[in-house]
């Protein structure tokens, strides 16, 4: 003769094992869709400083810096997909602007004022030149105060284009 309960023990134990896992995967999947929405933040700020350096490279022949670098601050401002905390853009790091400079490292290090086209001094075999460095911020929160751990607010980058 068939046991008549002996089917509900395994159904309780199934509701149990899934009332302990369902909070691990909701915690697991929130966790992804942050990290997510973080990245996707990233990568839409350096999209609009890729664009901006573009544009400063393209327009960075024929302007003065002051009017280049409002112009790539407005620029970046107009094409970007996400409203950005901050934009800055100087030209020869806020040195002299008809001064050419040597940069390297990261963040970027100016060297100089030099005379336009003579060899850098730092080994990398590249001339001195005048630049444009544009940083960009986004604020960005968080779902997890966790996930604060993993990304710094506000996101920033910056970009050092060479004109000439």
């Amino acid at each position: 003769m068939a046991h008549l309960g002996g089917g509900s023990g395994r159904a309780g134990v199934a509701a149990l094992e899934f009332a302990l896992l369902v909070p691990v995967l909701a915690a697991l999947f929130l966790g992804v869709a942050d990290f997510s929405t973080a990245y996707h933040y990233q990568m839409q700020l350096s999209s609009a400083l890729a664009a901006g350096a573009q544009y400063a490279f393209t327009k960075g022949q024929g302007e003065s810096g002051t009017a280049l670098t409002t112009d790539v601050t407005n620029f970046i401002t107009s094409v970007s997909a996400v409203h950005l905390s901050s934009v800055t853009a100087s030209y020869n790091n806020g040195q002299s602007a008809t001064s050419c400079y040597c940069v390297s490292g990261s963040p970027a290090v100016y060297t100089g004022p030099l005379t336009c086209g003579t060899a850098c001094t730092d080994g990398s075999g590249s001339t001195a030149g005048k630049y444009v460095s544009i940083s960009g911020g986004f604020s960005y929160t968080a779902m997890f105060s966790v996930d604060q751990v993993f990304f710094a607010n506000p996101l920033v980058q910056t970009v050092t284009v060479r004109l000439q």
